[in-house]
């Protein structure tokens, strides 16, 4: 085993694909010829899944090319058509969830990818070490096996490559700075060498893997999510989140799902042995067959969620438990982009006493565990609700540091007894912010609108406009680098939502329509 080139980065959802029995990762660029649309594809909500859901992450094709499995981030291995079912961990508490899927050359047997790099063998897949246990930089996010099955690759979230068994280590990314996340590796046919992929399309090509062209210079309608090099390796195949097919070098083209509207994102496609189709594969288990790949007429995986891997969430549960007891600390003043604010406050309070402090913790946690469950790294700025702070500057740092796909500061309010609902509170523009406001304000509606839609509370009657509010004095929005959010979910002050607030299951509601937008955003945003 060998571990190179780790940097902490995120990434996008990922899948798994087969070719010539080699599993390959699902890689992605993007060509204007075959350029997909701009219309948006509409994507079901999943509200079962924050309970603790599954979401579909990878699609394998069995040997012949007449069966698939879909493995999914709980555990579950679904065969299709003629696969086989050589087991799963659906009976086990997994330690992260289930990132991705290779299958052995001879289609009897396959490993499974844990996100902190353990690896589970099925059927007459071989063992040759994991990661599981030991701490890494990123989240793992795809396996493949070498051409003699005698060894598999795995890469990280930060482009770092990990080598196992007769994998050979050609290169990695993790050292340097890259417009884009990578989300991604494919080796190639005879195992000599591999591609690796960012998320704009930028195309890294490290032992005899050639280069035939990227999109990284290219506006995208929706990020890349998959590849699937050509049998010769001499070209590829690369597909949008929308389902838009992109072609380079030999690979031919047989259409796409972009001119359509999906009904769930796609997460990778699934290249055939002859060069002559594919299938694309969507994140509810569906497949969508081109050229002369087998329309396989198999109902959809039951999915409760679409995957959230590769994908790092902040949040922020504002205040903390013994912030009251510490004003010293707390009044300290900070410096939040534009002015002195204190370094944090103690938050308000129900009339019975539950205190905002306890509120916003409950939901992170709630909230942190179905992100986690769907895929997500979830990054908490605080570990426990028993102390003081940390500062409103040091928590945007901490997410900041995290380089966080989407971000969200929880909070309650303390407004008029006579006032009730929640609002969305978004950055101005002047300052770090800049480069990510308007992506703050399309995650602020996207939240906006799944709150007010399933967690059982309407906009604010006294605070904001359409439960939206600009905001330009609060080191949380002043001094964010990643997409970020922060909402109100409540008035404390106010008899009906101190009710709400005080009950765990509303609570849960909460969480759950946070977790809704929150991924609305991360599965829609290009």
């Amino acid at each position: 085993m060998a571990m190179f080139d780790r940097r902490s980065r995120s990434i996008a959802s990922l899948a798994v694909i087969s070719l010539c029995g080699t599993a390959l990762f699902a890689l992605s660029v993007d060509r204007s010829e075959h350029h997909s649309p701009a219309t948006a594809p509409t994507w079901p909500t999943a509200l079962a899944a924050y309970s603790g859901g599954s979401a579909p992450v990878a699609v394998v094709a069995s040997r012949t090319w007449g069966g698939f499995w879909v493995a999914s981030t709980t555990g579950t291995v679904t065969p299709e058509g003629d696969a086989q079912s050589f087991g799963d961990l659906s009976a086990l508490q997994l330690a992260a969830p289930l990132v991705g899927m290779a299958r052995t050359p001879s289609g009897a047997g396959y490993w499974l990818l844990g996100g902190d790099g353990g690896v589970f063998t099925f059927g007459d897949a071989g063992y040759f070490g994991s990661m599981g246990g030991t701490h890494l930089n990123g989240q793992a996010l795809q396996i493949a096996s070498t051409p003699s099955g005698k060894g598999y690759w795995f890469v990280a979230r930060d482009g770092g490559v990990f080598t196992f068994g007769d994998a050979g280590f050609f290169g990695a990314t993790g050292s340097m700075r890259l417009n884009q996340p990578v989300v991604g590796m494919a080796p190639t046919p005879d195992g000599g060498g591999y591609w690796l992929v960012a998320r704009d399309g930028g195309v890294f090509t490290f032992g005899d893997a050639g280069f035939f062209g990227s999109t990284g210079s290219m506006r995208l309608n929706q990020p890349v999510v998959g590849m699937a090099p050509t049998p010769d390796g001499r070209g590829y195949w690369l597909v949008a989140r929308d389902g838009g097919i992109f072609t380079f070098g030999d690979a031919a083209y047989f259409g796409s799902d972009g001119a359509t509207s999906v009904p769930a994102p796609v997460i990778g496609m699934v290249a055939g042995p002859d060069n002559n189709g594919y299938w694309i594969a969507l994140g509810n288990g569906q497949l969508s067959a081109f050229g002369n790949a087998p329309d396989m007429g198999t109902p959809p995986v039951a999915a409760t969620g679409f995957s959230l891997v590769g994908q790092i969430v902040g949040l922020d549960p504002g205040h903390n438990g013994a912030n009251g007891a510490n004003p010293g600390i707390i009044n300290q003043p900070v410096w939040n982009g534009r002015q002195y604010e204190p370094c944090d406050t103690a938050g308000t309070e129900t009339g019975a006493g539950y205190t905002e402090a306890s509120f916003n913790f409950d939901v992170a946690v709630r909230l942190s565990q179905v992100l986690r469950a769907l895929g997500a790294t979830v990054v908490l700025t605080r570990s426990d609700n028993n102390g003081v702070g940390p500062c409103v500057n040091q928590r945007a740092a901490i997410i900041n540091a995290a380089r966080a796909d989407a971000s969200l500061d929880i909070h309650a309010d303390g407004g008029p007894v006579s006032g009730r609902g929640f609002t969305i509170l978004e950055p101005v523009a002047d300052g770090p912010n800049n480069a990510v406001t308007n992506a703050s304000a399309h995650l602020a509606g996207e939240v906006r609108d799944l709150f007010e839609a399933v967690g059982n509370e309407p906009v604010s009657d006294y605070y904001g406009v359409g439960g939206l509010e600009p905001r330009n004095d609060l080191a949380a929005l002043n001094l964010t680098t990643v997409p970020k959010a922060f909402i109100e979910c409540a008035n404390m002050s106010n008899p009906t939502d101190s009710a709400n607030v005080a009950s765990p299951n509303w609570r849960q509601g909460a969480a759950a329509a946070l977790a809704e937008g929150l991924s609305r955003f991360l599965i829609g945003f290009a």
